[in-house]
C-alpha cells in the first residue's frame, strides 16, 4: 500500500475556529498562546490581542498541538 501524504495547506483562521479544531474552549486555547506559547508565537508575529491567526502562526500551534486533519 503506496500512500502519499498531502500537505496541509495553513489558511488565516480565528482563534474560535483553531479552538474547535482543538476541542477546548476558546479561552483555553488563548491562555495557552498567551502564557505557554507566546514568545514562539511573538517571533512569528503574534500580539495578543489578535483576533486572526497567520498562516505560520496555525502551522506552529498545529504542530505543537497535535492537530490532525483529515
Amino acid at each position: 500500500m503506496n500512500e502519499t501524504i498531502k500537505p496541509i495547506d495553513y489558511r488565516c483562521v480565528t482563534k474560535c475556529e483553531l479552538a474547535i479544531l482543538t476541542g477546548v474552549s476558546c479561552s483555553t486555547l488563548q491562555r495557552w498562546m498567551n502564557k505557554r506559547y507566546f514568545k514562539e508565537l511573538e517571533k512569528l508575529g503574534y500580539e495578543k490581542k489578535q483576533r486572526i491567526l497567520l498562516p505560520l502562526q496555525v502551522k506552529f500551534l498545529f504542530e505543537r498541538l497535535v492537530i490532525i486533519e483529515d
